[in-house]
């Protein structure tokens, strides 16, 4: 498969990737009558009497984002030593949002850990990469990446609660809001130039 087409089917799956993952999310919770936004997390619902929706929601959007992971990999580079811990990050991320649905709350504190994971390291690839492209010239782009990464660690980390599934599921869609975009960025331009290297026209 040529780098481009591929570029294009990453960047579908990033597109994707949020809204499936959401929209099961939800019918997952209309379908638990017995939780509230207020004082449960939204992994409560994995180990409920109806779990296979909600885990089945993260395995299969986790797979589709590490698709994306990939493909943006190869799209944005990796030559910068900024972009290679963006992409350690990134991965690291893909992965623990796969084990949310895997290794449940049963598991105790492993939970925990994958959790934390994709919650933590998914934002500080977003810092890293709104840097790298703030160096790179891309000035918007990096400033909105930057905003991303930095809205999801306070969402995680100030928003009040007795819960943590208020705070996850907004984290979850400012994280999913810029896969999205970036998604359909990679879609209408596969072909990434850095605005410093553009040529200039002589006059």
């Amino acid at each position: 498969m040529a780098p481009i087409r591929f570029t294009r089917l990453a960047g579908l799956f990033g597109l994707l990737t949020p809204i499936v993952i959401l929209t099961l999310v939800f019918i997952a919770v209309g379908l638990s009558p017995w939780f509230n936004w207020h004082t449960a997390a939204l992994s409560d619902i994995g180990v409920s009497d109806t779990p296979q929706l909600f885990n089945t929601s993260l395995l299969i959007g986790g797979l589709m984002y590490l698709v994306f992971v990939i493909g943006f990999l190869q799209w944005h580079g990796i030559q910068s030593g900024l972009a290679r811990s963006a992409a350690f990050f990134m991965l690291a991320g893909g992965l623990g949002l796969i084990l949310i649905g895997l290794v449940t709350e049963e598991a105790g504190r492993l939970h925990f850990v994958v959790a934390a994971t994709y919650f933590l390291a998914t934002p500080v690839a977003y810092l890293l990469l709104g840097l790298d492209w703030q160096r790179r010239g891309r000035k918007l782009l990096g400033f909105l990446t930057l905003v991303a990464g930095i809205a999801a660690f306070l969402l995680i980390a100030l928003v009040p609660r007795r819960g943590l599934a208020v705070p996850e599921i907004l984290a979850s869609v400012v994280l999913g809001a810029w896969t999205l975009s970036l998604g359909l960025k990679m879609l209408i331009e596969p072909e990434l130039h850095d605005e410093q290297t553009q040529p200039t026209v002589q006059r």
